[in-house]
């Protein structure tokens, strides 16, 4: 399993990228950065086999930070995925430690194919020594990317100089065959433009005559529409002057019949009216008629008040001779007490 690092500034590329990555089988993206100081702390956290690099990042770019994995993590091995197409970048990530270098616009089978041979280039010589065997390594790899790239370019330079030879040798044999086309388009044109014009003088003169035909009906349609409406609305007037005299009228006669139940109503109110001396005299009689009763509560109270006064001057009466007799019985009752003990001293 080969596991991939995708550093790139551009996120809807690293989506894409891992999408084409992860349909192959031996592809595994285990993460994704999208700067050179990310992509350094993210190669030292999850030490990746391949890292698809970009060149163009806002703070440290990808060439500085290729430098940094190369040097501190010499078994990842980092590829360029660069928009740029000029050698002096080619050179500049080869001299940076990039073990590959492609174009954005590559499609995902090479870019499948570079990953592989990348991951599977032998780097080890034992007949060399550790740093001539190192050194060989970086120049064969660079060797091979500069030969790849210029193969790349001079196959598409050749394709289009093929393209280029094909359209001349076919624009020489259709010349002729262009220029009798075109005279007789434009023999058929003129033919067709005449046929046409007469066509449509002819289709004009027709619709201008059903044009004025259809005019005439619609001037005639209007008057007896305006006459017929001139008339309903003459009618509608006179009727409406006739409502109006009706409805006036009625209100009139309402008036008048309101106006002599108010002048009816005004001398019934005159003759129900109390002058002050029948007034003053109903009031003294309703006062009569209220204060007897209470002259005769009165002097019933009185009677009974007297009554009520003899009594009790008969009680006291009683009362004093009965204290009286009381009084007079217990002195001749201590006097004979008196008497009998002075006798019986004696």
């Amino acid at each position: 399993m080969i596991r991939i690092l995708l550093v790139d500034d551009q996120f809807l590329l690293c989506e894409v990228l891992k999408t084409w990555l992860e349909v192959e089988d031996d592809f595994q993206v285990i993460g994704v950065a999208h700067d050179g100081q990310e992509g350094l702390e993210k190669v030292e956290a999850l030490q990746p086999d391949i890292v698809l690099m970009d060149i163009d990042m806002p703070g440290m770019d990808g060439l500085s930070a290729t430098k940094h994995i190369c040097e501190k993590f010499p078994q990842v091995k980092v590829i360029f995925l660069s928009g740029h197409d000029d050698d002096n970048y080619l050179g500049k990530s080869l001299r940076a430690g990039a073990r590959g270098y492609l174009l954005k616009n590559t499609t995902a089978e090479e870019l499948a194919a570079k990953i592989r041979l990348v991951h599977n280039s032998n780097n080890t010589n034992n007949i060399l020594p550790a740093g001539d065997r190192d050194d060989l390594v970086v120049i064969q790899n660079q060797v091979e990317e500069l030969m790849e790239s210029y193969r790349y370019q001079f196959q598409q330079q050749l394709e289009a100089y093929k393209d280029s030879l094909t359209q001349i040798s076919h624009s020489s044999g259709l010349d002729m065959s262009y220029e009798k086309r075109l005279n007789e388009l434009e023999h058929l044109l003129r033919e067709t433009k005449d046929r046409e014009i007469s066509q449509i003088k002819q289709e004009n003169l027709a619709t201008r005559e059903s044009i004025r035909a259809e005019i005439i009906n619609i001037h005639n349609q209007l008057s007896e529409a305006n006459h017929s409406l001139s008339s309903q609305v003459n009618q509608q007037i006179v009727n409406l002057k006739h409502d109006l005299d009706s409805q006036l009228k009625n209100a009139l006669d309402d008036w008048s019949r309101q106006r002599a139940t108010l002048q009816e109503w005004a001398v019934q109110r005159d003759e129900m009216q109390i002058s002050p001396e029948e007034l003053d005299s109903r009031y003294r009689q309703e006062l009569v008629s209220w204060a007897n009763p209470i002259r005769t509560s009165l002097r019933n109270a009185d009677k009974q008040i007297k009554i009520l006064r003899s009594w009790l001057i008969a009680t006291a009466a009683i009362a004093f001779i009965s204290l009286n007799f009381s009084a007079g019985m217990l002195i001749f009752n201590f006097m004979s007490g008196n008497s009998q003990s002075s006798q019986i001293e004696k």
